[in-house]
């Protein structure tokens, strides 16, 4: 091992390599990667986005060298090499895995996979440990890696007590602590909360442009990583079509559309308004104000016409009174009261570790309050026995591999079937379902031979097999490309129109999944109900969900600017502001064009 740790004052010049003309896997007829040509130079942070199973993560395994050695694939061509800017070359596909790492570190998509260690602290150190630092180089870094993803607090935590987003930051900080000159990442911030996401991004911006790294981040997150990157990549069906500057990147964004990828909104209102934007496309709220602000826009856009109606009364079919949570005497709930109507859809939004899935938990009967009531679907909640609540309610896991079991789709979609309870609704039949969740062409592919987003699916469908009243979903966008997860949203407003009712309790951070599908949103701070309202009345209130970990969607929180202080209600969406925004525009004589 190098005692000396990992490269430092690199030379211009140094830069990261892939030419991987095939890459394929057994079983699977056309190759996962082809024609790659990509070169990532130090002080550059490079967005490789694209639809889910379109080949991100394998481009993320071969980059840290991982294929085909330690990670065997059926056919591999090509070659992955760092250059260090003084000359030397280095093959890295034939390394063995410790010095890959000193040049190429990676974090999974899945921080489970990564993390070893039972303590926070012992985790970030480990590879330092490794590669034989004096004890004050490591415990400096163990330090310095965790101050810049917001963990500290976590230091002597067990890593077992950590949220998904919390063990997400770790794995993060343990993959800096390695100091590597190339960081690879496969959607870092899928489990952490808005403004978790924003401070890992401004940590790897600063990792390229201050400290010199090249940063490759795999992400669909694209409205929050667009403003940070260097270069953005749009890959499909194996293959890069777009490799450009965000500004160009994005545009046409028809293009990425047809791809099944959301563009950034703000990118979208800026195509929508050429007039406005002229050939400046903003990727962030600031540069749109500078544009909007310079058309003569009132203070006030009113929203009269995005008034919610009043919602109708419903039957309870979820429901916690004052409850009260505590693991190990730390409180994870405290008195926290919310309700959910039949057929309702609502979303618990908030900042990782505030008590959004302790919530969810408690409703199933995984967890038991130290006191207060919960209830499912007019029965008290059997705390402990999961199947007198599995009759009625699915759930789906922050980690859907933990519900993964059976050797092939078919089999997992088969065997929830099978073992379901009779509720007098008849079940879909696997077939069905799978095409529903898109996977009617891998029903003989093994579960973890699939992509992430498509496991997300599978675990998702083998709960839809139950034909269930009432769904808890925990995170169950992450690894999804936006034609996925509204296909996975409309999928299951397909089975509550079926049904004639479908109770949904979402727990998620994708903010505009929340703007378009939910009814209503619970905001979470610390163990507490902090909100309870409508989404355009919950996102017009930037300064409490700032302070819950939480941002509205660019567009929301455009409008609240533009406002100039707080509108009581924003838009959700690109069409809704562009709608307000026109009259606005017609006073001040510009030109808005038709979306």
């Amino acid at each position: 091992m190098d005692a000396e740790g990992p490269p430092r004052g690199l030379p211009g010049g140094a830069r990261l390599r892939a030419a991987i003309r095939e890459v394929g896997y057994e079983g699977v007829a056309a190759p996962v990667l082809a024609g790659i040509d990509l070169t990532v130079p130090t002080g550059e942070l490079v967005v490789v986005a694209g639809p889910s199973g379109s080949g991100k993560s394998t481009l993320a395994l071969a980059l840290a060298g991982l294929i085909p050695q330690r990670i065997g694939v059926g056919h591999w061509d090509g070659d992955v090499v760092w250059e260090d800017g003084a000359g030397d070359v280095t093959d890295l596909t034939s390394l063995p895995l410790h010095e890959a790492a000193q040049r190429v570190g990676i974090v999974f998509q899945n921080p489970e996979f990564q993390l070893i260690q039972y303590q926070v602290d012992a985790e970030v150190a480990f590879g330092p440990e490794n590669l034989a630092l004096p004890r004050q180089e490591v415990v400096a870094r163990v330090a310095d890696s965790l101050a810049k993803v917001g963990a500290t607090s976590l230091a002597g935590s067990a890593i077992s007590s950590l949220s998904g987003g919390q063990k997400q930051r770790v794995a993060i900080a343990a993959a800096l602590a390695m100091s590597p000159p190339v960081l690879v990442l496969d959607e870092p911030t899928s489990d952490l909360d808005p403004v978790g996401t924003d401070d890992v991004l401004r940590v790897l911006h600063r990792l390229c442009h201050e400290e010199g790294h090249g940063v490759v981040v795999v992400e669909h997150k694209l409205d929050e990583v667009a403003p940070y990157a260097d270069r953005v990549l749009l890959v499909v069906d194996g293959r890069i079509v777009v490799d450009d500057h965000p500004r160009a990147a994005f545009v046409p964004t028809a293009r990425w559309r047809a791809a099944g990828v959301r563009p950034p909104e703000l990118v979208a209102l800026s195509e929508a308004l050429p007039g406005t934007f002229g050939a400046e496309v903003a990727l962030c709220v600031e540069e749109a104000l500078v544009c909007l602000d310079g058309c003569g826009l009132p203070g006030d856009l009113g929203t009269e016409e995005l008034d919610d109606p009043p919602g109708q009364p419903r039957a309870e079919a979820l429901g916690l009174d004052r409850v009260s949570v505590r693991f190990g005497g730390k409180v994870a709930l405290e008195e926290a009261s919310v309700e959910v109507g039949e057929g309702e859809w609502v979303a618990l939004i908030g900042a990782n570790g505030s008590g959004k899935t302790t919530m969810g938990a408690t409703l199933m009967g995984f967890v038991q309050p130290a006191s207060g009531h919960a209830r499912c679907f007019g029965r008290p909640v059997a705390f402990g026995k999961i199947p007198e609540q599995a009759t009625r309610l699915g759930y789906l896991f922050q980690n859907v591999d933990d519900m993964l079991f059976c050797e092939s789709v078919d089999a997992e979609l088969d065997f929830t079937r099978r073992n379901r309870v009779p509720t007098g609704a008849a079940p879909p039949e696997p077939s069905e379902v799978a095409e529903l969740i898109g996977l009617e062409d891998r029903l003989l592919a093994h579960p973890y031979a699939l992509s992430g987003g498509e496991r997300q699916r599978l675990a998702l469908g083998a709960l839809l097999t139950r034909a269930p009243q009432g769904l808890i979903l925990d995170e169950p966008t992450t690894g999804l490309d936006e034609a996925h997860a509204a296909a996975l949203f409309e999928l299951l407003a397909r089975v509550r129109t079926s049904l004639g009712s479908l109770t949904c309790l979402l727990i998620t951070h994708d903010m505009r999944l929340v703007a378009r599908f939910a009814d209503r949103v619970v905001v979470v701070e610390g163990g507490r109900v902090a909100l309870d309202t409508t989404p355009r009345k919950a996102f017009a209130q930037v300064g409490l969900l700032e302070r819950c970990g939480v941002r509205p969607p660019p567009i929301a929180a455009l409008h609240a600017a533009l406002a100039g202080g707080d509108p009581g209600e924003v838009a959700i969406s690109v069409e809704e502001l562009l709608a307000l925004l026109g009259a606005s525009i017609a006073v001040g004589g510009a030109h808005v064009a038709s979306d």
